[in-house]
């Protein structure tokens, strides 16, 4: 499976308006395109941020001209720029639905491109079971382009008190990953769940 992650960088004062745009005409665009596997949509409101990740079983699936025309109509509503990214869905771990307003910790990964088969079991068997667990724990994925090992690590919680888990466990093993699998970790980002409708689990 595979990930296509749009990130609208809006004005703040218009963010509401690239979400209802988002939530209430190109949603089903995108969920009624073949070979679409979900959608979630998450925001970071003060910095005036959308982060949409649709998903899917071809990356080919999601450039269709219709859903072309609902980014743009996105963009356009948030009056922003538009980042596209393609990964591959490496690992999926869900432990009950990401609801609206529950948080996601999106953590950007370096893997070096010689060693991403050791980074992903690293992240799979050490980061992931102190993760899953820690108190409200929602789910978690593993987004990947194995071509340049650039990636982003996503957990979903119930509350921001909960998601600081995410911040001292990576803490903690950002030495380990570097020497070990030749991984690093850049930045975090926080974002609120909008709504989110993917369906399939990856181990």
């Amino acid at each position: 499976m595979f990930a296509r992650v749009n990130i609208i960088f809006g004005k703040p004062d218009k963010v509401e308006n690239g979400i209802a745009q988002l939530e209430e005409f190109d949603r089903l665009a995108v969920e009624s395109t073949v070979g679409n596997r979900g959608l979630t949509t998450l925001v970071d409101r003060d910095a005036g941020v959308i982060v949409a990740l649709s998903y899917w079983d071809e990356p080919a699936h999601s450039s269709e001209a219709a859903l072309t025309r609902a980014r743009e109509s996105a963009v356009a509503a948030a009056d922003g720029n538009l980042v596209v990214e393609t990964y591959e869905v490496a690992t999926r771990k869900s432990a009950s639905a990401l609801e609206p307003g529950s948080v996601v910790r999106l953590t950007r990964v370096q893997i070096e491109s010689a060693r991403i088969a050791e980074g992903l079991t690293f992240v799979r068997d050490e980061v992931l079971p102190p993760l899953q667990a820690g108190t409200g724990f929602r789910g978690a994925e593993v987004l990947i382009d194995r071509d340049s090992g650039t990636g982003l690590f996503l957990t979903g919680w119930t509350a921001e008190s909960d998601a600081v888990n995410t911040d001292k466990i990576i803490g903690d093993l950002r030495e380990v990953a570097a020497t070990r699998v030749g991984a690093t970790f850049p930045r975090t980002e926080t974002y609120a769940v909008v709504r989110s409708s993917t369906r399939t689990t990856i181990t």
